[in-house]
């Protein structure tokens, strides 16, 4: 088998088409959450405090 070249491909724009290179782009800003997840509050802390009781 002989080895087969590499086709040559034209080089890629650094922006897309519809995108002009002179114009800024505004920063994604990603919504917080209200709850952080090491802020999750325990719904029942009376509840989960104290061990669970056996009915006999």
């Amino acid at each position: 088998m002989m080895p087969t070249e590499p086709i040559p491909r034209p080089p890629q724009p650094d922006f897309p088409p519809h995108m002009p290179p002179d114009v800024p782009q505004p920063p994604i800003e990603e919504p917080e959450p209200d709850i952080l997840p090491d802020e999750v509050p325990n719904p029942n802390p009376d509840e989960n405090d104290t061990p669970p009781k056996l009915n006999a």
